[in-house]
């Protein structure tokens, strides 16, 4: 029995629930730029233990940085709306992150449409 097929097909289902960038950001310069202007403008930015500028930023804190990358890219993407973008962190990251949730969809309204 050849499996080669079975796997290929299952790679491209759980790839299709990904944001359009997850695994190439080099060519995504629009949500790049998104991610740098929030991060000026939220300053300092806090979801949960993690401050996005350091360390989250930097990749630390186990896949918190991934999930949150993820998430903020289905947001910037319009894959998800602001009540599931809020939703989504608020079950990862815990309660009590409004504001820096609230600023970083505020944010979006600036953005360009893809």
């Amino acid at each position: 029995m050849n499996l080669r097929p079975a796997a290929l097909a299952a790679l491209v289902l759980i790839s299709a629930g990904c944001a359009p960038d997850a695994y190439n950001n080099r060519a995504a310069t629009g949500f790049n730029g998104f991610v740098d202007q929030v991060s000026r403008a939220c300053a300092p930015l806090q979801l949960g233990r993690y401050q996005l500028a350091n360390p989250l930023m930097g990749g630390a804190g186990g896949n918190s940085y991934d999930y949150w990358l993820d998430q903020t890219s289905k947001l910037y993407y319009r894959t998800i709306s602001p009540a599931q973008y809020r939703e989504s962190l608020s079950a990862f990251f815990g309660a009590g992150n409004d504001g820096t949730i609230d600023c970083i969809v505020g944010n979006l309204q600036s953005a360009p449409t893809q």
